[in-house]
């Protein structure tokens, strides 16, 4: 529903204290990836960095209802990348992963993705404008 949020708490058997439910949905959250790496300087560095940051998306709310790879951050969403189980993770959790079509075709990468979908500009462009949070790594 616009402009409402919802919690849920459920305690359960054995454990203590609140479990927050975590999943993806129309939160308007778009996070848009344009490179392999988070942050400027050392690039082993930013490789651990991007890697730890999205591992730990899914253990944060709100989830984002779309990630969107572009550039070098295609590299993240195919085959050999260290991050693909935590990509895995969030498209199963609900949220919609994409990588730019002509940014893979660049890097000659598109018949390695391994998660997601292929995107196109107009896509890309469309979910970023409709975004009500857009984060831009």
């Amino acid at each position: 529903v616009d402009g409402d949020y919802y919690i849920s708490i459920f305690k359960e058997k054995g454990l203590e204290g609140p479990r927050f439910e975590n999943v993806a949905g129309k939160n308007g959250l778009i996070i848009l990836i344009g490179s392999d790496i988070l942050g400027t300087g050392d690039k082993t560095l930013g490789r651990i960095l991007m890697n730890a940051y999205l591992k730990t998306l899914s253990e944060v709310c709100p989830l984002p209802e779309t990630i969107i790879f572009m550039n070098s951050g295609v590299n993240l969403s195919v085959e050999g990348s260290e991050a693909l189980g935590s990509l895995r993770e969030l498209e199963g959790m609900g949220v919609e992963i994409l990588s730019c079509g002509t940014c893979l075709d660049y890097y000659n990468v598109k018949g390695k993705l391994a998660v997601g979908q292929v995107s196109n500009m107009y896509t890309i462009a469309e979910k970023l404008n409709n975004g009500v949070n857009t984060i831009t790594l």
